[in-house]
């Protein structure tokens, strides 16, 4: 699991540093950097276990505007802090022998000071000190397309946008039944309209089968005729249920689509998914205070954009008045009282 990670000169956040739990929620405007927190701490997981030398490229251009040096991502797990450099701020256009600049690449430290950090190289993808990670960011365009993704046809794999639902859940129904029955009591919970999930048969490889869902008023409804929230949750519930699923779920937009009374539905059922495989880590972002209101106060974290434009994020419970407020007022609450500005107030380091 991740413990802490610490991201310099990635986009807007310029030098954040944020406590991670095994569930923590960001929250805070738009645009003000918390999709950016989950895409570092995705790629900070997956350079981990690659050795292509594009990895410098990929992080480089992601360079805060401005920024005089490399862009840095620091991971703590086991009480270790793995750190990956930018080789050099020129590893775009540089050879690679140039590249080894500024003291680049992978080093490990016992502390976040990096002070006595020592080169590192991992072993094998499969040693990998940090989770492995996928970020999903669902879209019910992709989630209604029958078959798997064109671009990754992997029947048994939904890609992170959506795309190869259908295909990787009749996969499921055939080959993992008590995971596609656990998935469905899962998604009832949520959605209580919705009775069973079938498949059609494929008849080849340009009619694969594709979803139907019958509900308590009509059966046989195609994806398409289904509302976005439920597709969502779907494929959400699909992701976490996966055989070979990620032990890091970096989750954008929690709560999009969905009624509060489900997002409190939601909340529930991951965190019993949380008690029930301890290996399971929870990041995610949400706009909802009903979400807040499920949520302990030392699982959220608040971001704001400073007027300079680099990212301010904290803890909900370092706001000055939660001393005074915490026994008395529910986190979705505090947010909406105190707001996010007293992150500037409260000179929140960047």
């Amino acid at each position: 699991m991740l413990n802490q990670v610490t991201i310099r000169n990635f986009k807007s956040l310029r030098d954040v540093t944020v406590d991670l739990e095994r569930f923590t929620v960001f929250v805070g405007p738009n645009a003000s950097g918390k999709s950016s927190i989950l895409q570092a701490m995705d790629l900070l997981c997956r350079l981990i276990r690659v050795t292509d030398l594009n990895r410098d490229n990929e992080l480089g251009q992601y360079l805060s505007r401005g920024a005089k040096q490399q862009v840095e991502l620091i991971g703590v797990s086991g009480g270790q802090a793995y750190r990956y450099r930018v080789r050099s701020t020129l590893a775009v256009a540089a050879p690679y022998h140039l590249s080894h600049l500024n003291g680049g690449g992978w080093s490990v430290s016992s502390d976040l000071s990096a002070t006595d950090a020592k080169p590192w190289t991992p072993e094998s993808a499969e040693s990998c000190p940090l989770p492995d990670s996928v970020v999903l960011r669902l879209e019910a365009s992709r989630l209604v397309q029958p078959g798997p993704d064109p671009v990754k046809p992997d029947s048994t794999v939904m890609s992170p946008d959506g795309a190869g639902l259908h295909s990787a859940l009749a996969s499921m129904a055939l080959n993992d039944p008590d995971s596609w029955q656990a998935l469905q009591t899962d998604l009832r919970r949520i959605i209580p309209s919705i009775r069973r999930l079938r498949h059609t048969k494929a008849v080849n490889i340009f009619q694969p089968p594709s979803l139907l869902f019958d509900t308590v008023g009509a059966d046989s409804l195609s994806a398409a005729q289904i509302s976005e929230g439920t597709l969502l949750v779907l494929g959400l519930l699909a992701a976490l249920h996966a055989h070979g699923r990620p032990n890091l779920i970096l989750l954008d937009d929690l709560d999009r689509g969905l009624h509060p009374k489900a997002q409190k539905e939601l909340i529930t059922l991951l965190r019993g998914l949380l008690e029930t495989n301890p290996d399971l880590q929870i990041i995610a972002t949400t706009h909802s205070p009903y979400m807040l209101d499920c949520m302990e106060t030392n699982e959220v974290r608040m971001t704001f954009l400073k007027d300079d434009g680099s990212t301010l994020c904290a803890p909900l419970s370092s706001h000055p008045d939660f001393p005074k407020w915490k026994d008395e007022m529910t986190p979705g609450e505090m947010w909406s009282l105190f707001g996010e500005k007293w992150l500037v107030e409260q000179g929140v380091p960047a």
